[in-house]
């Protein structure tokens, strides 16, 4: 894709580009799943985005979309113009006004495509080959047939061609860089939630996660499988996206944090510069992610074959936060300087828990047993059994031969 290049900037090994290119060009040029590369930006229902098209036939401008670019430098640079390769970029700030306006373009080509068509018949077309439009809100019914009976639909190309974008691009970014610059939805906004950080941390990384060793598949929300993995009716390694996401964030905090189907993750990390510091130095790399991912599925396949339903608890966000928040607060990162160092004091937790597992297990008929009498009128169950979880982990640890019985109890008092 051609760009003009009109204002630039280079900052130590990075480059800073303010470009101009044409929208019809952007969009035709957009990798095929582009939309899907970050969760926190998933494609949300705005009545102000939905007029983004009429905004386009005016001529007015629309804010900047900053792109990052896998590359050192953008492709046959010059003092004023240079090219992209789309399929080697992410969307950091625009992916709304992206979709919706590539939504246009295929309504467009879509009814290209065929000929004398009523707008129901192309509704039930358009939504057979792309649901996420009418599944996001962006597309309706009411919206094709005001479209066709206009004649609107006829002018989309010609009003996507006759008009220019502002893109703001980065080169030769680190891997933590892309991670610090997706977490600023705007300059003058907020910065992304520490949850939110985590959740980058994974998108980012998602393709070194299926080309590594570790045998582990991620279940989204979206995913036809996500209710059967929930209920711990899954093969070892298979786990909910934002199951693995509570349980590191549980691991760094020393704490069982909770996931919810609104809000991801309710809590947010402290503010502590420490905390900060390990998560971007540490923990944000592709070397650590990995070996994170390699101690779940060690833990998955101990689980499984020493318990007979260890295959339904071990998935329970409850249990895994819990469990890794007792690993991690047995470690002190205020100290951990390196992420060899990171490394070696998890490996001995793991080691320790692992050799515990092997000789005494989790009992988990005596967890079913005591889960079974909970009031749900007295207790919140979620947080109460994530602190059941990560006390009974670190007796575990200890090597202390406290019963379910005995913890449940504990944990009843201290609340």
């Amino acid at each position: 894709m051609k760009l003009i290049i009109l204002e630039s900037k280079s900052i130590e090994h990075r480059s800073w580009y303010l470009c101009k290119c044409n929208l019809l060009e952007y969009l035709e040029c957009l990798k095929e799943d582009f939309y899907d590369y970050a969760i926190q930006r998933k494609i949300v229902k705005n009545q102000y985005l939905d007029k983004l098209y009429s905004t386009i036939k005016s001529g007015d401008p629309i804010p900047t979309i900053t792109l990052t670019y896998n590359q050192a430098h953008l492709d046959n640079l010059t003092d004023n113009t240079a090219e992209i390769n789309l399929s080697n970029s992410e969307i950091l700030d625009g992916l709304q006004r992206s979709f919706r306006l590539w939504t246009y373009l295929n309504i467009f080509n879509k009814y290209e495509s065929l000929t004398n068509i009523d707008f129901r018949t192309f509704a039930k077309e358009l939504k057979h080959d792309n649901p996420l439009f009418f599944d996001s809100g962006v597309v309706s019914t009411k919206l094709l047939r005001s479209l066709i009976e206009s004649g609107e639909i006829n002018n989309i190309k010609t009003a996507l061609s006759n008009y220019d974008i502002y893109l703001t691009i980065w080169t030769g970014l680190t891997e933590k860089e892309v991670i610090q610059k997706m977490l600023l939805l705007n300059a003058g906004q907020k910065s992304v939630s520490k949850t939110h950080q985590f959740e980058l941390l994974f998108l980012h990384f998602f393709d070194a996660i299926k080309a590594s060793d570790v045998k582990i598949e991620l279940f989204r929300e979206k995913d036809s499988n996500a209710n059967d993995v929930k209920r711990g009716n899954r093969e070892i390694g298979q786990f909910m996206f934002s199951s693995i996401i509570v349980a590191l964030q549980s691991f760094v905090e020393g704490r069982p944090l909770r996931v919810s189907t609104e809000k991801l993750i309710e809590h947010e990390f402290s503010e502590s510069v420490e905390t900060t510091e390990i998560t971007f130095d540490l923990v944000f790399n592709t070397n650590f992610l990995l070996y994170y991912l390699s101690k779940l599925v060690d833990l998955d396949n101990i689980i499984c074959s020493k318990e007979k339903n260890g295959k339904e608890w071990f998935s329970k966000d409850t249990t895994l936060s819990g469990i890794f928040a007792a690993v991690g607060s047995r470690i002190d990162f205020s100290i951990i300087q390196t992420e060899q160092e990171l490394k070696t004091k998890a490996d001995k937790e793991f080691e320790t828990l692992t050799r515990r597992i092997n000789e005494v297990g989790f009992n988990l008929t005596g967890f079913t047993d005591q889960y079974n009498v909970l009031s749900s009128r007295s207790v919140n169950i979620g947080s109460f059994i994530r602190k059941v979880v990560m006390e009974y982990t670190l007796q575990l640890m200890a090597e202390k031969s406290e019963s379910w019985s005995e913890i449940f109890s504990k944990v009843k008092e201290k609340r």
